[in-house]
């Protein structure tokens, strides 16, 4: 951390002023994005003006070790009119379709396998069930699934919650396969915790 947190605040009640209700230029985008770096460099952020209220999300692109510093970012955030001022990705549900290039997918209807370490069983690890595995990792990389996963369960939770993802082609009958709807991932987490004693 380079800045307090309230050089930042002080200078972003003047910016927010200066951001249009549609697109946001490139150049406050920059801008806003520098003065962020200014008080940590692992930080990212997402900005939604569209709605009201406004709200400016502060993420650290999971990098659990900059979990701490957008918390604090965001725990002294000033009271601002038709503002929400959010730490790291929430947690938003599945019912949502992923596109990114040719990848275009409806993560409602995407499935799970929870597998565990043989080392350490707390540690849930997933396998995503794509319907064309080959072709998402083609086109993609498994961090398709990661930012699935993201939007899902949040990034807290994708990123101390779940260990190791990997992908596989989704088969005929997925629940004979041991594999449960993508939209009971944040459940089964909470299971998971609790058998195995997890914080």
């Amino acid at each position: 951390m380079k800045l307090p947190p309230s050089t930042f605040w002080i200078w972003f009640r003047g910016f927010a002023d200066r951001i249009p209700r549609d697109d946001i230029p490139n150049e406050l985008q920059d801008e806003l994005l520098s003065h962020l770096r200014c008080f940590d460099d692992r930080l990212y952020f997402l900005l939604s003006t569209h709605a009201v209220p406004r709200e400016l999300i502060i993420t650290a692109d999971g990098n659990v070790d900059a979990f701490s510093s957008a918390d604090k970012l965001v725990n002294s955030a000033p009271n601002l009119a038709n503002w929400q001022f959010l730490s790291l990705k929430p947690a938003l549900g599945f019912d949502f379709r992923h596109t990114d290039g040719r990848i275009s997918l409806d993560a409602s209807t995407l499935w799970f396998r929870p597998t565990n370490s043989s080392d350490d069983p707390a540690k849930l690890g997933v396998i995503i069930g794509f319907p064309d595995a080959d072709f998402v990792l083609e086109n993609q990389s498994v961090d398709t699934a990661y930012t699935i996963l993201e939007t899902g369960i949040g990034e807290r939770s994708c990123t101390n919650d779940i260990h190791r993802v990997t992908v596989d082609d989704l088969p005929d009958d997925p629940m004979s396969h041991g594999y449960i709807p993508l939209s009971r991932l944040a459940d089964y987490v909470a299971f998971h915790k609790r058998r195995h004693q997890v914080g």
